[in-house]
């Protein structure tokens, strides 16, 4: 009788610990979901298409986020692969064919590869690339200022990647809390030559960063 009630009671033990187990990553799983509904709130356009990443115009910019217990946002998913290939207007078998053969389809950064074409650029929440990673191929729209509030991005690049064949010039406001003074009076921060990266923007820079332009 003592042994079954000594296995009962680990078995209980065991349940408990199980259930605690499942229920904190629950919570992770909800804090992440959290971070997620509130950039979707606080933007237009996008769309959840994985557990951890946000989908602008069908694949142009991609925001992914560290899983629970992570600090980096990992390589792009199937389904961010998928919308990559297409706004690069490259073949799937290309890609296909590429992986095969050995060619990363993302840096150590995260940030996507000349796989999918030579426009690819990267920019991240926290130095060392981490937190969440914000990256582009917007060929139609080089040139154009883009604005970091229409992502929920502002004041919040501490790293970059440019494994692209474009400069980018990023810049900050000259007025808190307007975009339009980032495009008419904007103040640069930083220059991005083609197929460079940097893991700290440095601390008078870091979280300035408002938009951009590429030439």
């Amino acid at each position: 009788m003592k042994l079954r009630k000594t296995a009962v009671l680990a078995g209980a033990v065991m349940l408990s610990l199980t259930m605690l187990s499942q229920a904190g990553a629950a919570t992770q799983t909800d804090e992440l979901q959290q971070q997620i509904d509130e950039v979707l709130a606080n933007t237009t356009g996008g769309v959840q298409i994985s557990r951890n990443e946000i989908s602008w115009n069908g694949g142009e910019a991609i925001m992914a986020f560290p899983l629970p217990g992570e600090d980096v946002a990992p390589p792009s998913s199937d389904a961010a692969v998928q919308l990559q290939t297409k706004t690069a207007g490259v073949s799937t078998k290309s890609v296909a064919a590429e992986a095969a053969a050995g060619e990363a389809l993302a840096a150590d950064d995260g940030c996507p590869t000349e796989v999918f074409g030579n426009d690819w650029y990267c920019f991240y929440q926290f130095e060392n690339y981490g937190g969440r990673r914000l990256q582009w191929n917007a060929s139609h729209k080089h040139g154009d200022m883009i604005f970091f509030s229409v992502y929920d991005f502002d004041n919040k690049t501490s790293s970059w990647s440019n494994k692209g064949g474009k400069y980018i010039y990023v810049e900050g406001r000259s007025q808190t809390g307007m975009d339009r003074s980032c495009f008419e009076n904007a103040i640069h921060l930083w220059q991005e030559a083609p197929h460079t990266k940097k893991a700290y923007v440095g601390s008078s820079l870091d979280n300035k960063a408002d938009c951009f332009w590429t030439s």
